[in-house]
């Protein structure tokens, strides 16, 4: 195997494609405080999980959209490109790197989203 060959077979592995480990993992009633905790620098990707029912699922035919938590909670907004079969009030993981937009909206992208563990 020669070295451009490994580069290659390394740039496709889905652990090059992962996106960094959370900074931490919030409901939404805990996820104000959780970003007050927060000392990210200049340029550094912030990545953090909320974990909440879905409050909006929309795809546009490229893009995906999924919100979770209200108000008087921050709201998140994932931008992906896959819904897969979530539904309003699905109860869901949104994992992305951190924008926030205001003090009562975020975006996360990109964003990644997954059913959280069973309990």
């Amino acid at each position: 195997m020669t070295a451009g060959t490994v580069l290659a077979a390394l740039s496709w592995s889905p652990a090059a494609q992962a996106q960094p480990a959370p900074s931490f993992e919030a409901e939404c009633g805990t996820l104000r405080e959780k970003l007050a905790q927060l000392q990210p620098g200049d340029e550094e990707l912030v990545v953090i999980d909320v974990v909440g029912p879905l409050t909006m699922v929309e795809h546009d035919g490229t893009l995906g959209y999924m919100a979770v938590c209200e108000a008087p909670d921050p709201q998140v907004l994932c931008i992906t490109y896959r819904i897969n079969d979530y539904e309003v009030g699905d109860r869901v993981i949104l994992s992305g790197g951190l924008n926030v937009i205001d003090e009562g909206h975020i975006r996360l992208d990109p964003c990644l989203h997954y059913p959280p563990e069973p309990q």
